[in-house]
């Protein structure tokens, strides 16, 4: 597996597992200091992070820096740029 391919998914894991820590971290904070537990916004960005847009984007950008023949240059990329041939895009 590529290593721009691991970064990305690490990073995901990563970012996944500070924001369930920081939800468990904040709600002990507030039932034991407090004496209130009202987490729904930190819940909701939890659930915005692990929801199925968030996981097939993830995996998009993934599959997006597959690098087969390890020139440098994502496959899907090289691909486009065979199919267009000698021709530019350009955005108007």
């Amino acid at each position: 597996m590529s290593p721009k391919i691991m970064a990305v998914i690490v990073g995901y894991f990563i970012a996944v597992v500070l924001l369930v820590l920081t939800y468990y971290a904040a709600w002990m904070y507030m039932w034991l200091w407090l004496d209130k537990i009202i987490m729904s916004d930190l819940l909701a960005l939890i659930r915005e992070i692990t929801g199925p847009a968030m996981v097939a984007f993830v995996t998009f950008i993934a599959t997006s820096l597959v690098d087969k023949d390890g020139d440098g240059v994502p496959d899907k990329f090289e691909q486009e740029a065979e199919n267009n041939g000698d021709k530019k895009n350009h955005f108007r």
